[in-house]
């Protein structure tokens, strides 16, 4: 991948094939949860991953605001987990853990591009898995910061979809409830049912209401305090959290939700916590987009993602 739009320069995203004759450091290890077939509304999130990567190129590998640049780096890219030719769920669910977690196993970052909602219950269970590996602690405890207009918590009485995820971490023991933060619920995007469930969890909230009042910067600076007792974070961001103007692509925004300035900025400094070990980029589906509109936004955020842990990985202390 090149520059492209915004100019040439080198890129950081290699394949595996390529990466082992490549000298720079590796940031990260990006792979696809190509999967949406269990989304509540037909959907074709699961092309979504290579519209992304086909997105990037037009974005500059360098962030000028922070003196950073990602062509200093590798994103080492696993390509897709196959997700989209299981015939089940659970092959499904089997195929992306498999391949998150040999994107996990380095240790560097990992960015998993959806794929719908649910992709994110085998993602985190890797991520859990892995954490239990580098800390050498079979009790280690993952959290999850979700960015997101929704709960996710519906009832699992026909399986995982994407209005579950959350849902389906908390009662297949893998997260606490107080060890999920959400920030950007939408104040008429949820039934009382789903309200009630988090808050009988204990899962903390900020709302879009909660953004506006408080600005972005202190709610994500307190959603990450609210994880002061998780060995690591795994951050998930539902591309509906913007506002509907901004994201044609994904079918569950609304007015009112995030600008992308919001966005990247609660990304940035989730990011730069040293405890955030892997993203995903979920619920953007290519066939509803307009103008590419919702692809970059998406790519954007990974892109601002992928910087905050450079900055990070340079200042280690």
């Amino acid at each position: 991948m090149s520059g492209g739009a915004a100019g040439a320069s080198v890129s950081p995203f290699v394949s595996v094939a390529e990466a082992g004759a490549d000298a720079r450091p590796v940031l990260a290890h990006l792979f696809g949860a190509d999967y949406s077939a269990r989304a509540i509304t037909p959907q074709r999130a699961d092309l979504a991953p290579n519209v992304v990567r086909a997105a990037l190129p037009r974005f500059s590998s360098y962030d000028a605001g922070h003196k950073t640049d990602l062509a200093d780096w590798q994103v080492v890219d696993h390509g897709d987990a196959g997700a989209i030719r299981a015939h089940t769920w659970d092959e499904a669910f089997g195929l992306i853990e498999r391949h998150a977690s040999v994107a996990l196993e380095s240790g560097a970052f990992v960015v998993g591009l959806g794929g719908d909602h649910s992709v994110t219950w085998p993602i985190a269970s890797a991520a859990l898995a892995a954490t239990r590996r580098r800390t050498g602690s079979d009790t280690a405890r993952l959290g999850i910061l979700q960015l997101d207009v929704h709960h996710d918590v519906r009832a699992l009485d026909h399986g995982p979809s994407n209005g579950t995820p959350m849902r389906g971490l908390l009662e297949a023991g893998l997260v606490l409830g107080g060890d999920i933060a959400q920030v950007g619920i939408h104040p008429f995007g949820n039934q009382r049912a789903a309200s009630q469930y988090c808050d009988e969890a204990g899962i903390v909230t900020y709302s879009l209401d909660d953004v506006a009042e408080r600005g972005t910067d202190v709610v994500a600076r307190g959603a990450l305090l609210s994880l002061d007792g998780v060995d690591a974070i795994h951050l998930t961001v539902d591309i509906d959290v913007l506002d509907r103007a901004f994201a044609p692509g994904t079918a569950a925004a609304l007015p009112g939700g995030l600008t992308p300035r919001e966005l990247l900025h609660i990304v940035e400094v989730i990011c730069a916590d040293h405890r955030v070990a892997s993203i995903d980029v979920v619920e953007f589906d290519p066939e509803r987009d307009v103008a590419s509109v919702t692809a970059y936004a998406a790519a954007n955020v990974v892109m601002v993602a992928l910087a905050a842990v450079a900055r990070r990985a340079a200042h280690p202390n």
